[in-house]
């Protein structure tokens, strides 16, 4: 009896899960720790489960022994193992699966004693009209030197020296960030020194002492040589049955076929398209220009369908959004980008090292797909958006192997020549 109990209260799980839109993928996920979990508690010999049962099952998954169900915790095969447990509870206690409820409350990095100042300067950083996304990066960079200033004894800010920066710059060095990570987690502190000093919180302005960074532009990577075929094939790897998986396609044909690049593709509004006229029509956001592109019948299609099967519910107007409570569109620190990696995985490409393989890449498979068919360089950069024809030959020329092929001098006729000027 207890055991159908557990089961019906599964099989309601899975249905609020489909009706979220979630991919097969993280459904079977669900099953299998429902059925480990049903095979635990029945090795156990008792009833129904409680929390103590919960947990006692997390930490035999993951090796992490948890407080509660609740508990923040950084390790990912506990949370993998705990996110459904806790629908499974709530689904046991007759409430409704609350699917894309956070399962923990947010962490809060930065020591009570700064907070204030931490918040201020956040406000600031708003009301100067900085974007949502890059506060995000500033917090973390302010919520980081602060934790170490509390760590290294320091109970004001006009007790912070030199030293505390070059201690705390060691340290991040120690992390082994990315170079671009790196090089933001600078800038943001840098921002928040300079406010520190201009509020006159800080003994010196501590921004001249950072390290310069430099860190390689994405563009100085070469894209992948993506061809037609591979594309295809990472295409026809995404489960277009799933709400993800209907915003995931459509938003790499529209990389693939207009070469938008992923801060367009978040900013992306319905009432850009004009289905009339089969265009669309927006602001680039890199770089403010006007842009109008034809929209072909299979990327409007596949807009279509996200819209009216996939998409949840939102307060926002860009037509991506994140499909997890409370739904909100993409920010620029979320990598929206990295879903053309995980279905070129499952479609078994390899990519080699050196080369960019993220979501404007695609970019440069359509630039080199048009220069290859005779396209006009002033074409090509008025579809990618392009101030001059100078962006397109600096980047995207050299990965026209076809055409450098026919500009290859014969070595021999070179050492003619030089022989020649010799005599």
């Amino acid at each position: 009896m207890e055991t159908a109990k557990l089961r019906e209260a599964s099989g309601r799980v899975i249905v609020a899960l489909t009706a979220a839109g979630r991919s097969r993928t993280t459904i079977k996920r669900h099953e299998a720790v429902f059925n480990a979990f049903a095979g635990f508690v029945e090795a156990r010999g008792q009833g129904l489960p409680n929390e103590a049962d919960c947990l006692d099952f997390i930490a035999e998954r993951s090796g992490s022994r948890l407080g509660s169900l609740r508990e923040p915790t950084r390790s990912r095969h506990a949370q993998l193992a705990r996110r459904p447990l806790i629908l499974l509870m709530e689904a046991l206690d007759g409430i409704l699966p609350q699917v894309g409820q956070p399962t923990s409350p947010l962490i809060e990095n930065c020591p009570a004693t700064f907070r204030t100042v931490r918040d201020e300067y956040l406000a600031a950083c708003r009301q100067r009209g900085n974007a949502e996304a890059s506060v995000t990066t500033k917090q973390r960079a302010a919520d980081q030197f602060l934790a170490y200033l509390e760590e290294v004894g320091r109970e004001t800010l006009d007790q912070v020296q030199a030293q505390d920066l070059a201690g705390f710059w060691v340290r991040l060095q120690r992390r082994s960030y990315a170079p671009k990570t790196t090089g933001s987690l600078r800038s943001g502190l840098a921002d928040f020194l300079r406010h520190l000093a201009e509020r006159g919180q800080v003994q010196e302005d501590l921004a001249g002492r950072l390290p310069p960074q430099r860190y390689p532009r994405r563009g100085q990577l070469a894209p992948y040589p993506w061809k037609v075929e591979e594309i295809r094939l990472v295409l026809d790897k995404i489960d277009r049955q799933s709400a993800i998986g209907k915003r995931d396609y459509a938003m790499v044909l529209l990389t693939a076929r207009l070469g938008l690049r992923v801060g367009d593709l978040r900013c992306l509004e319905l009432g850009w398209f004009d289905w009339r006229a089969k265009t669309v029509a927006f602001s680039q956001h890199k770089t403010g220009l006007p842009l109008t592109l034809p929209l072909p019948g299979d990327v409007g299609w596949a807009v279509i369908d996200y819209i009216r099967h996939g998409r949840p519910e939102a307060g926002c107007r860009q037509v991506f959004v994140k499909h997890r409570y409370p739904f909100t569109a993409f920010g620029s620190s979320t990598s929206a980008g990295c879903r053309l990696r995980y279905y070129a995985r499952r479609a078994g490409i390899v990519f080699p090292p050196g080369r960019s393989h993220g979501l404007h890449s695609l970019r440069g498979a359509l630039a080199v797909a048009m220069l290859q068919t005779d396209t006009p360089p002033p074409v090509v950069a008025a579809v990618l958006g392009h101030a001059t024809t100078n962006t397109t030959a600096a980047h995207y020329l050299r990965l026209d192997t076809e055409h450098l092929r026919g500009c290859a001098l014969d070595v021999e006729d070179v050492l003619d020549v030089e022989k020649g000027a010799q005599s």
